[in-house]
């Protein structure tokens, strides 16, 4: 397509393709929404595919050790993929402590991201600096919740996380679908697609 900048490229294939766009988004809506009736169901499913990806990656990673069992590195992608794929079956075989694990590493997480974006805020007082050190408080805030109401908080948490994260996606996906559809033509674009 030459005399056709990217965005313009980018733009025309968007504007062609608004509808899977949109259906991939109302698909995420939904998830999402579904998601939020069931934080339990979707923590649990969450927690399963998580550890599916753990064995699929393990079991990648012990394929690669052996198959170069001659590099200096494989012990250390052994060790790695035989981890992995333990880590991915004791979540599948004990979800609970999968869940209470992984929701309590999300408290510790949000604790210390959180303090250093408040931190980093306000030591280096940049433009809005104000708005990041109110965004790293509520991120140390949302993480003390988390962590006060540990373990209890292991069954709704990851899934109301993952389906607001749906949620959030898939409203994107429906904004630039129809952003797309009502954009006007690029310039020098009739009869390129």
């Amino acid at each position: 397509m030459p005399g056709m900048d990217h965005a313009a490229v980018v733009l025309g294939e968007l504007r062609r393709h608004w509808g899977w766009i949109l259906a991939w988004g109302v698909v995420l809506v939904l998830a999402g929404l579904a998601g939020l009736g069931y934080e339990v169901v979707a923590t649990v499913v969450t927690v399963e595919m998580i550890g599916g990806l753990l064995v699929a990656l393990g079991l990648v990673e012990i394929v690669q050790a052996v198959k170069h069992r001659r590099w200096s590195g494989f012990f250390l992608f052994l060790v790695g993929g035989v981890l992995s794929v333990v880590a991915g079956l004791v979540l599948w075989r004990a979800p609970l402590a999968g869940m209470a694990a992984l929701t309590l590493l999300m408290a510790g997480y949000f604790l210390v991201v959180g303090a250093f974006r408040a931190i980093g805020a306000i030591s280096t007082r940049h433009p809005g600096w104000a708005w990041g050190a109110i965004g790293g408080a509520v991120t140390v805030a949302l993480g003390a919740m988390i962590a006060s109401e540990w373990p209890a908080s292991s069954l709704w948490v990851i899934g109301l996380y993952v389906s607001v994260s749906l949620l959030l996606q898939g409203l994107g996906y429906v904004m630039l679908a129809m952003a797309a559809r009502r954009a006007p033509p690029p310039a020098g674009a009739a009869g390129a697609f």
